[in-house]
């Protein structure tokens, strides 16, 4: 058989292997019983025509002007990169983003533009979405009581000039998810601490401090004259709030105490809030004072809080 062109090559075997336009031709001594005279035959060729361009995905929003690598080849229908077929690339409107001489994307500002491909006779269009943000807006200094629903937190990320970047998702972590557990976009309360969100776009990012604390007494409290109420307090931090009032017009209020701790007892007032570390279990009294002949009944609200230590 004849091949124009190409060489040949005769291995340990005794089989001729002809290259030549792309193929490969193969010819093998015959088994004895065809006769000397016979020669087998085989063929295979290189599929050298252009299916398609391959590259590299590009992500669904560029959140960064870093360089996106595109690794682009003209390859085909089995995939193979063809020998030869350079890429060629392109984006359209000009100042969104730019393509490098080693055949990369890079963002320069927030907009939406096309990149174009072409190699083989092939042309490949692909969409890109640039988003840069420069900063992201966050609730700030947030306080979570445990046992209350989740905060939504509803992290937006900004463009240039403070635009608003909708298509742009914000990630959010916790500093401790012991304290401070993040669900979704929600941030949820564990346990009484201090700890920090941290809500980011690639480099970007923004972080506020956030208080978790407990609500131990949050009720009403009605106390005729010389009548006192108390609680019974575990080791922690706690932030006190008494708000009350006389039935009558009088100037009157309660009185608080403590036992088993050393905090401060508090003089007669109608309001009184401050802090207290017990070291151990302690009992709070909160008394009105008996007024002889003209004591008044009061009437308010006691919040106990157990708060982050100072």
């Amino acid at each position: 058989m004849r091949n124009g062109g190409g060489h040949e090559d005769e291995d340990a075997s005794g089989r001729v292997m002809r290259v030549a336009g792309g193929c490969v031709w193969t010819r093998a001594p015959a088994p004895a019983a065809l006769g000397l005279a016979a020669l087998l035959f085989s063929v295979s060729c290189g599929d050298t025509a252009p299916a398609k361009i391959n590259y590299s995905a590009l992500p669904a929003v560029i959140v960064e002007n870093s360089l996106q690598a595109l690794d682009a080849a003209v390859v085909n229908k089995k995939g193979e990169a063809l020998a030869g077929q350079a890429v060629a690339y392109s984006t359209a409107p000009d100042g969104v983003a730019e393509v490098s001489s080693s055949g990369g994307l890079r963002c320069l500002k927030t907009g939406d533009a096309t990149l174009t491909l072409t190699g083989g006779g092939l042309k490949s269009t692909v969409p890109v979405r640039c988003r840069l943000p420069t900063e992201i807006a966050m609730p700030r200094d947030l306080q979570l009581v445990v046992g209350s629903a989740p905060v939504a937190l509803r992290p937006q990320a900004l463009g240039e000039g403070g635009r608003p970047l909708d298509d742009v998702p914000v990630q959010i972590t916790s500093s401790d998810p012991a304290v401070v557990a993040i669900d979704g976009q929600k941030a949820r309360a564990v346990s009484v601490g201090r700890a920090s969100l941290r809500a980011s776009v690639g480099v970007i990012a923004s972080v506020i401090p956030i208080e978790v604390d407990e609500k131990v007494v949050s009720e009403p409290v009605v106390l005729a004259d010389g009548a006192a109420r108390s609680w019974t307090l575990k080791q922690g931090d706690y932030l006190v709030t008494i708000d009350v009032k006389p039935d009558v017009k009088v100037a009157q209020g309660v009185t608080v105490s403590w036992a088993g701790t050393n905090c401060e007892g508090q003089p007669e007032k109608p309001s009184h809030r401050f802090a207290c570390r017990v070291l151990d279990a302690a009992t709070m009294t909160v008394t009105n004072p008996k007024q002889i002949g003209v004591g008044a009944r009061v009437t308010g609200t006691v919040s106990i809080v157990r708060v982050p230590a100072s």
